[in-house]
């Protein structure tokens, strides 16, 4: 699913019910999105154009589980690749410190420190932004 394909809030309703383990209606979805009910409903209508979703006895469902780009969906929750990587930088930074101790502190292991730590947080705070967006 690219993002031509699908509006900001319809994406929003898209991950809402993929995150939901129950059939969501078109007003429980605009609470929880604070959108209007005609905009949901406008992007449920979308969605099930696309064969994403479908309309249940209940309420809406998904049909199709598609991977929003930049997304990985790991038990029914949507998590950001930067996260992936973040928490990747967070082990070097605690391989790094372990060696720092093991075998001492030199200028080497103090700039692999202090890069892995950096490049650990911007993925962690960027992940979290993209993330944002779509709840």
């Amino acid at each position: 699913m690219s993002a031509e394909e699908l509006s900001r809030n319809a994406l929003r309703v898209y991950v809402r019910l993929v995150e939901s383990d129950r059939p969501l209606g078109v007003r429980e979805l605009a609470r929880d999105l604070d959108l209007p009910v005609s905009t949901v409903y406008y992007s449920l209508k979308r969605l099930e154009e696309l064969d994403l979703v479908r309309r249940s006895g209940d309420g809406y469902v998904i049909k199709k589980l598609v991977n929003p780009e930049g997304f990985l969906i790991i038990r029914r929750r949507l998590i950001p690749r930067l996260l992936v990587y973040s928490a990747f930088f967070v082990g070097v930074t605690i391989g790094e410190l372990a060696l720092v101790v093991v075998a001492g502190l030199n200028p080497d292991r103090l700039v692999a420190v202090i890069t892995s730590l950096i490049a650990s947080l911007i993925l962690l705070s960027e992940g979290l932004i993209s993330r944002k967006k779509y709840l």
